[in-house]
């Protein structure tokens, strides 16, 4: 039998709706009804990877907007190997975005991840690729360092 752990947070509406977005998403991608408990341990390997997707002033403007506290309550039961992960993601990506960040801040940015994920995997199957194609291309859609433009230095 594989351990779990349970927990109980209180988010804020936004949160609420993040998660239940997610929930949506990955219900309609593989065709079959999702809990957050799935979407949380089939998202959780991106969680190491989230520092070098994204810009940590985005990352902190998401926690800011989102945020994880608030008066609706969540149960949700996760696989003790996914809280192994995002807890060592969570100890990363404080130290990259110079905060703590805990659990519940950690789900979120993996939430954030999954609807940039599926609304560019949306907007390319519009512009003609396949869906496996989509997904397959988005991989490389990376937003970190986008605006960053290598500068030579003058001639003499």
């Amino acid at each position: 039998m594989t351990a779990e752990k349970a927990y109980h947070i209180s988010v804020s509406d936004h949160y609420f709706r993040l998660t239940s977005e997610g929930i949506r998403l990955l219900s309609n991608k593989h065709h079959s009804y999702y809990s957050l408990s799935m979407v949380i341990n089939e998202r959780v390997e991106r969680a190491s990877d989230l520092v070098h997707s994204y810009d940590a002033d985005d990352m902190r403007n998401h926690l800011r907007i989102i945020s994880s506290e608030g008066e609706i309550e969540i149960d949700f039961t996760i696989l003790e190997t996914s809280f192994s992960s995002i807890e060592a993601a969570a100890l990363s990506l404080g130290e990259a975005l110079g905060q703590k960040v805990l659990l519940p801040d950690a789900v979120s940015l993996i939430l954030f991840d999954l609807i940039v994920e599926r609304n560019a995997t949306e907007v390319l199957t519009k512009l003609g690729l396949s869906a496996s194609e989509a997904e397959s291309y988005r991989v490389s859609l990376k937003k970190k360092n986008a605006n960053v433009i290598p500068l030579r230095p003058k001639r003499s």
